[in-house]
């Protein structure tokens, strides 16, 4: 993704009624999208697009390279208007590869507080983590994650209890 400025040809056709130039525009997207366009993306999502079209913008978010769209990803999954498509969100943070380390702790509360798929895929992306935080950011995240397993059920128990064997 480029940095340039928000096309608004493109906004439009995202937007529009027209299958065909939605899934156009997002053809467009990958050869000279930016960060600014992924608030676009996730609100399409969250509106409830057609099923294909969110197929492509799931692909289009998984392909993502540009370390300047990190806090955009980690603002939509802490935006509770965001809710509906946090497991998306997450997929394409460990689907895209970029690193999430800095923001593990995000991560860490998707794998605590959301429902099991959520859950699931948050725990992929720190699982993916090639890098954690020093053992000094780490340990109030670590009792955060202890006092989660202490009422968790035996699923995230499991989770939890990987979180801290590849966290140390």
């Amino acid at each position: 993704m480029n940095k340039t400025k928000i096309n608004p040809t493109i906004k439009t056709q995202l937007f529009s009624a027209d299958k065909d130039q939605v899934l156009a525009a997002l053809n467009k997207l990958k050869e000279t999208g930016n960060k600014d366009y992924l608030p676009i993306l996730f609100e399409l999502m969250v509106a409830g697009c057609e099923v294909e079209i969110e197929n492509q913008i799931q692909k289009l978010l998984g392909t993502v390279k540009d370390k300047e769209t990190i806090p955009v990803f980690i603002t939509a999954l802490q935006e509770e208007h965001f809710q509906p498509i946090r497991r998306n969100i997450a997929t394409a943070c460990w689907q895209n590869g970029l690193d999430f380390s800095d923001n593990i702790e995000v991560f860490v509360d998707l794998v605590i507080n959301e429902n099991w798929e959520t859950a699931f895929e948050a725990f992929t992306v720190i699982d993916n983590i090639e890098n954690f935080p020093s053992a000094e950011v780490m340990k109030p995240i670590k009792l955060k994650i202890a006092r989660a397993l202490k009422v968790s059920d035996e699923k995230r128990a499991y989770m939890l209890e990987e979180l801290l064997k590849i966290s140390t």
